[in-house]
């Protein structure tokens, strides 16, 4: 049986808690992180593997480090909106992706039979090359919407799995310099 992996410490310093709240930038009400913080926790988080649990410490000036329950729900708020934000785009490109399927398919299917017909034309290279030519236009209609179906959702996949893993991470203030 497998040991439950241990939190991996992802750090970082700030100049001040008031900083890292970003409280004069964001209009909303309510704990939020500068974005820069955002950026470096997600950084230094996608280095390490799928489902990695995190411990998040937080290098604060001399008297800050009494102010942990506000980092924590700003930097799990965070996290939770942009994994809300991933899953909503994953909706969305999987209903793009099946509409877009669907009407390349019927795309191929017409010009296969727009194919067919050139065929009947008659003989020869010229009749050849345009029925072929309609054949290779409708299997590369289907690249996008196979691509969307099959790949897109990758990355995304990941960076929701990352966001998940940081909503859920213990934050740890650590007076510093």
């Amino acid at each position: 049986m497998k040991d439950a992996p241990s939190e991996i410490p992802l750090s970082l310093s700030v100049r001040s808690v008031e900083g890292l709240l970003d409280v004069e930038g964001s209009p909303l009400a309510g704990p939020r992180i500068h974005p820069d913080v955002a950026r470096a926790i997600r950084a230094e988080a996608a280095e390490h593997p799928r489902r990695s649990r995190f411990r998040i410490e937080v290098r604060v000036p001399t008297g800050e480090h009494t102010r942990r329950a506000d980092v924590q729900t700003a930097i799990q708020t965070h996290f939770r909106e942009e994994q809300a934000e991933h899953e909503d785009h994953l909706r969305t490109l999987a209903q793009k992706g099946l509409w877009s399927f669907l009407v390349a398919m019927l795309v191929v299917g017409l010009l296969i039979a727009i194919s067919e017909a050139v065929l009947h034309l008659g003989q020869g290279r010229l009749v050849t090359v345009l029925s072929e030519s309609l054949i290779i236009v409708a299997w590369v209609t289907l690249w996008g919407p196979a691509e969307t179906l099959l790949f897109a959702r990758f990355p995304i996949w990941r960076a929701r799995d990352l966001t998940r893993s940081l909503a859920g991470a213990e934050v740890v203030l650590k007076e510093g310099d």
